[in-house]
């Protein structure tokens, strides 16, 4: 799984190629999910044992980028700085 995002009352489940209807809320997932879930914005939670790369933007959201797969999240100012901190402490595991 890479990410979940909220689209209007919904909330979709995306892998690399497909998405997948989710019948929790977003805060919900967020109690149950592993650690390696974080939320990155407010409509988003993703995994972040998947990201690939994260282009900075210092004015607006950052954008995230998976390993094998076209699909993209952003990171909102406000989680970003959690985000790093998180990515950090993975990669000294």
């Amino acid at each position: 799984m890479l990410f979940f995002e909220t689209s209007g009352e919904q909330v979709w489940a995306h892998t690399a190629d497909e998405e997948f209807l989710v019948k929790y809320k977003l805060y919900e997932l967020e109690n149950m999910l592993p650690d390696m879930f974080m939320r990155v914005s407010k409509s988003t939670i993703l995994n972040t044992a998947k990201i690939y790369s994260i282009l900075r933007n210092l004015t607006a959201a950052s954008k995230i980028e998976f390993y094998k797969s076209k699909k993209t999240v952003f990171v909102s100012r406000f989680y970003y700085k959690e985000l790093k901190n998180k990515l950090s402490l993975e990669m000294e595991r």
